[in-house]
């Protein structure tokens, strides 16, 4: 096949942020806001990355000597020369293509995207943009992989976007879609409950850096071992949201949100222009509303009763946030039909 192309949905966490590497659990899940990428075979051994304006374009020496170089930081668990490198945009996908070249099956590829979702805001882009990197390219190049390896390979990104910290959790969701429980020991779990989750998503328009906020957290526990406190009160709040989902009890999820934004802020990874856009959302109606991602910057979640949903987007919107109102529980990385790319927008 010369060419292929495959599309991931965004994800939002719902409770946990920053927990998985201390021991708790997280919960998020897919929403509609998809990434489509196009994958061409090239008549050379060389590659090309391309979204919107930005394009990169080079030789698998090239990757060969970056995979290199970033193996050994990994291996120094040199965390601080790790996160400077997410100063270029394409590092993290150039490490999914280079761990990709590494397979002498895969030929040069050309990779575009497109996508629905922010970039750089808690939606989980750069995941969806390595998950559907890895289905297409595998597509195009003939290889059958399964979710687990889709989901490997493209975690490699988020290692590198996260700042040497990225979990397997983006690229599980993204690859899985629907509602997903996840840890360090058991991975993600698809969660049974079908749940409609009325849901507001509100972007600060604020890029924010993961790799920057998990330094931060680093430090500010370094500082004080004693706010590990934090990470179990945050366990007890994941235990009763995943109770309330048994019993559909939008209203005590939408209590739990709140308190888990207090956590949030307590963090410091809060910032003025998130914590407007959860008193927007609380003023417009929404039951719950809180950060969801790394924070400090990106985006704010707000859980509604049915039905409410356009008015709690008209009161973030009014407050200079960017509304979207998501489906959740979407389905994972797919498959596209030809004509998807030209059907796409971004």
């Amino acid at each position: 096949m010369t060419e292929a192309v495959a599309s991931s949905p965004g994800k939002v966490i719902l409770f946990g942020e920053h927990g998985v590497h201390r021991g708790q659990a997280n919960i998020t899940t897919a929403v509609d806001l998809r990434t489509w990428c196009r994958v061409t075979v090239r008549p050379d051994s060389g590659y090309s990355l391309a979204s919107g304006a930005l394009c990169e374009e080079g030789s698998r020496e090239r990757l060969a000597a970056f995979k290199a170089q970033v193996d050994a930081l990994r291996e120094a668990n040199a965390l601080s020369e790790l996160a400077a490198l997410t100063k270029d945009f394409f590092v993290p996908a150039r490490y999914v293509m280079a761990t990709l070249a590494h397979n002498p099956q895969v030929p040069g590829l050309d990779v575009e995207w497109r996508s629905t979702s922010p970039i750089g805001s808690g939606l989980g882009s750069g995941a969806a943009a390595f998950t559907s990197m890895v289905l297409a390219a595998a597509q195009a190049s003939g290889l059958d992989l399964s979710a687990e390896e889709v989901i490997f390979t493209a975690w490699q990104g988020d290692v590198i976007a996260h700042g040497g910290y990225g979990s397997s959790l983006d690229s599980s969701t993204c690859t899985y879609g629907g509602l997903i429980s996840y840890t360090l020991d058991d991975g993600a779990v698809r969660l049974p409950y079908d749940v409609p989750l009325p849901l507001v998503v509100g972007d600060t328009l604020i890029e924010h850096k993961t790799s920057k906020v998990n330094t931060h957290l680093r430090l500010w526990l370094q500082e004080r071992p004693s706010r590990m406190h934090i990470f179990s009160d945050m366990g007890y709040l994941v235990e009763r949201f995943m109770a309330g989902l048994e019993d559909a009890d939008l209203v005590s999820l939408g209590r739990l949100m709140n308190i888990h934004q207090l956590l949030q802020e307590k963090m410091g990874t809060s910032c003025p222009e998130s914590d407007v856009l959860v008193e927007a959302a609380i003023a417009g109606g929404a039951l719950g509303a809180k950060i969801s991602g790394s924070g400090c910057g990106g985006i704010v979640i707000a859980l509604c009763q049915p039905g409410h949903e356009e008015q709690v987007a008209a009161s973030m919107e009014a407050a200079g946030g960017k509304s979207y109102v998501v489906r959740t529980g979407e389905a994972g990385a797919r498959s596209e039909p030809a004509g998807a790319w030209s059907a796409s927008v971004g």
